[in-house]
């Protein structure tokens, strides 16, 4: 256990998450270490593990989300080529996590044979896909799978059907402009947060899991229901 927590104290550079992960992985070599008889117990397990600095929510108001929904405007006016292509979707993938509340597996795994545009009941999407880790799943939970009232969202998901090369129902609604994979996490927040500094926002904001809570909080201060917010 001593060689273990030497060898943390040589990674003191890395954020604590690193950290754990390397933990992670040797804790996965010495149990499978431990089932052949190599070793009599797995030193992992003793080992203090390095604490993640809590991050709070950051929320973005309603003012908030037009500053930045403005500035991606700008951004796609700014772009050619594959490069606008791909901004504007990012603009519609934010206006969909802000207000869907989607988390980043089901934005990923939204197909356009979920997105019914034209029910005379109103405009909804359906959750019935995730993709995490590479691969395609279902929702965590029975509830993770749900059909939501998409109202204004609506109009942004038919121009984006409509700019787009991937129209087919079983085309990913937002995926890479070009072949049409799976997208691309890391450009979009990249992409983002090129759209909240110019926006004037500054503070770090996790490009789906904010983005999610900043959807529940916006619609309980506007008075929706809390088993509606729940369900």
């Amino acid at each position: 256990m001593r060689q273990l927590e030497r060898y943390l104290d040589t990674k003191q550079g890395l954020e604590p998450r690193t950290r754990k992960r390397h933990l992670n992985l040797l804790h996965s070599i010495f149990k499978a270490a431990e089932r052949r008889g190599l070793v009599r117990s797995n030193p992992v397990s003793a080992v203090e593990r390095p604490r993640e600095p809590r991050r709070r929510w950051r929320i973005l108001s309603p003012v908030e989300i037009g500053r930045v929904e403005r500035a991606f405007c700008e951004l796609v006016d700014e772009a050619q080529g594959e490069e606008r292509a791909w901004r504007e979707q990012a603009r519609v993938v934010f206006l969909t996590v802000v207000s869907a509340g989607l988390r980043a597996g089901e934005v990923r795994g939204l197909r356009w044979r979920d997105v019914s545009l034209a029910d005379p009941a109103g405009a909804t999407l359906r959750v019935r896909e995730t993709f995490v880790r590479g691969q395609a799943d279902t929702p965590k939970s029975e509830k993770s799978e749900r059909t939501i009232a998409i109202g204004r969202l609506a109009g942004e998901l038919f121009d984006h059907r409509a700019r787009t090369a991937f129209q087919g129902d079983d085309e990913r609604v937002f995926c890479h402009p070009r072949t049409g994979g799976v997208l691309d996490d890391r450009r979009y927040a990249v992409t983002l947060r090129l759209a909240l500094v110019r926006g004037k926002i500054t503070d770090y904001v996790r490009p789906f899991h904010d983005g999610r809570h900043t959807s529940i909080t916006n619609a309980a201060a506007a008075g929706v229901a809390p088993a509606a917010l729940m369900a």
